[in-house]
């Protein structure tokens, strides 16, 4: 279906900070070819009147037109207020549509800033994950205990097993358990996440001041409620967490993070949602994490889980063990991307629960 349009104080300010200061030292105390984040607030043209701006490693995406801005992730509150000062003194037009990536809380936060001028626009499965139900996160953060709260150990399990890569920190819990009881509820993480005013099921086309920009859900993958967002004139895509996470920096040669068995998504969806990335008409990949990236570099990752896909299917087809596997599969020709000796294993084990689990 496509549609057309014509007609807490400082908590997720810290997200960053948190996931950032977090990444970096411990994986570069063990990866040289990690780099660190630019920390601050930065704007950067990308090309005409489309913008990339962010506060570290994070990223959001705006478009100027003279009927007003397309903005796409407002990333937390208090870069969302730095942002709308700064649109407002550089452009003197106003943002006039938010677009939600997906919903996690490291880059959906923030969007009431623009509720004075804006229409807030995201995926259907947002508003199942915004229903006060657990919703899907990131970083293997699951409800183990089945009790539709965001308890400790569901945060701190896979924060202890993938310090910098999974989970989030015992601090940044702390300060989103607003009424200090020892839990989180779904509320209670999404405070600074305004409910989207109009949702889209596979595709959608905004028209604003003589410009279009198209929306395309590509399927499941880091997210069960992911939007990507097409620029066509200016030949450009963002995507956040696809492509390129969290621990991509300048060079897209990067391991996945992989957390729990690929965020509960079979990697045949995550593959062909990649396929449907490539497939758009673009010159410049520009993420919410990392930095600009040629079409070419954007098929290397899809490239990377198809290989891991085939090598872990084979071998269950053999009847490998998840030790032999790890031993055995080297991934020799990625031996020179980022995280590797750190992230190889875990790619394998991740693949291994995640063909297991979702096998046909």
């Amino acid at each position: 279906m496509k549609n057309s349009l014509r007609s807490r104080p400082a908590l997720l300010w810290l997200v960053a900070l948190l996931m950032a200061s977090i990444v970096s030292p411990v994986l570069n105390a063990q990866d040289k070819t990690a780099p660190r984040p630019v920390m601050g607030n930065q704007i950067r043209q990308i090309k005409g009147n489309l913008y990339r701006a962010g506060n570290g490693a994070w990223h959001s995406i705006f478009l100027v037109t003279r009927g007003g801005i397309i903005l796409a992730d407002p990333l937390n509150k208090e870069y969302a207020t730095w942002l709308k000062q700064q649109l407002a003194e550089r452009f003197h037009v106003p943002v006039k549509y938010v677009i939600y990536s997906h919903s996690h809380f490291d880059h959906a936060a923030g969007a009431a800033v623009f509720a004075d001028t804006a229409t807030i626009i995201a995926h259907a499965g947002v508003a199942a994950n915004m229903d006060g139900r657990y919703p899907q996160m990131p970083g293997d953060m699951i409800d183990r205990n089945n009790n539709g709260l965001i308890d400790r150990e569901d945060i701190m399990i896979p924060t202890t097993a993938d310090p910098g890569i999974c989970g989030m920190s015992a601090s940044f819990f702390d300060q989103i358990d607003l009424n200090k009881d020892g839990i989180v509820t779904p509320a209670e993480l999404q405070a600074d996440i305004a409910k989207p005013d109009l949702y889209y099921s596979e595709r959608m086309t905004i028209s604003l001041g003589g410009k279009t920009v198209e929306l395309m859900h590509p399927g499941n993958n880091h997210g069960n409620d992911m939007t990507v967002v097409y620029f066509p004139e200016e030949r450009v895509v963002f995507a956040a967490d696809m492509i390129a996470d969290a621990l991509v920096r300048k060079d897209i040669r990067s391991l996945p993070s992989a957390c729990g068995p690929f965020d509960g998504t079979p990697l045949r969806e995550w593959i062909r949602s990649y396929k449907a990335v490539e497939a758009l008409d673009f010159d410049i990949f520009a993420g919410g994490h990392g930095d600009f990236y040629t079409k070419a570099e954007v098929a290397l990752p899809g490239q990377f889980l198809e290989d891991l896909y085939a090598a872990v299917d084979q071998a269950l087809a053999q009847g490998k063990s998840l030790e032999q596997m790890k031993q055995q599969i080297m991934l020799e020709q990625y031996k020179d991307w980022a995280y590797y000796q750190r992230l190889r294993e875990k790619n394998i084990e991740a693949a291994y629960l995640n063909l297991t689990k979702f096998r046909e």
